[in-house]
């Protein structure tokens, strides 16, 4: 995950000298929204029925953007409450369940951006990718400490994002900037390494699925 961090900020530091026509930065806020489903089947009959299980986080949090025109980098916190239900066989869906969790993220973004002057706003789509990268987990108030060094990276996740902003000029210098970005992301470790041991035995299959989406607005400067 260190080498993915590098690759990152070299990417962004080279985007902003590549796109450098028209800087600015600011601050926001978001809203955030995650979900992940997992999907057990197995050959064992009703001894162990199939099991559907879906996990949503709900949170928001705080960031910093850096914008040169054809790309956005952004630095932030994200804080996320759990919620799970399931289902067996082909049976109801549970009620949604307080997992009693909750993660503290900081997130690094870069972004591909294509502005589109619209007059009294720019409108502009937008493809890129994630990293969160996990500060820490409790579980009914109380802090998760891992005891193995090897799985301080469990927490991770990376996303592959695309959506649409805008930008709505208040005066020559500041501007709002409402943004969209849905996105899949490929489960944290701790996730990957379950399913993949799961996986090994006789007569079972579990597959899954992350993806989630993102709304935020911030106040950003040209210089």
């Amino acid at each position: 995950m260190k080498k993915g961090i590098s690759v990152l900020v070299l990417t962004a530091l080279v985007a902003s000298g590549a796109f450098a026509l028209d800087l600015s930065a600011g601050l926001g806020g978001n809203f955030s929204a995650s979900f992940h489903y997992s999907n057990s089947k197995n050959d064992f009959g009703a001894l162990i029925p199939d099991r559907l299980a879906a996990t949503r986080g709900i949170g928001g949090g705080f960031f910093a953007f850096f914008d040169a025109t054809y790309a956005e980098a952004k630095i932030g916190l994200l804080f996320s409450g759990y919620e799970y239900r399931d289902k067996f066989g082909g049976g109801d869906w549970y009620e949604w369940r307080d997992s009693d969790d909750s993660t503290t993220y900081l997130t690094l973004s870069l972004f591909g951006k294509y502005p589109i002057d619209l007059g009294i706003f720019t409108l502009f789509p937008m493809l890129g990718i994630q990293l969160d990268l996990g500060l820490g987990l409790k579980h009914d108030g109380e802090k998760v400490e891992f005891n193995d060094p090897s799985k301080g990276d469990s927490m991770d996740k990376f996303w592959i994002k695309l959506g649409a902003g805008a930008d709505i000029n208040l005066n020559e210098k500041l501007y709002l900037r409402p943004s969209f970005l849905w996105g899949i992301n490929f489960g944290t470790k701790e996730i990957r390494d379950s399913k993949k041991e799961a996986n090994k035995i006789a007569g079972q299959s579990v597959s899954t699925f992350h993806h989630g989406f993102d709304i935020a607005l911030a106040l950003g400067f040209r210089f």
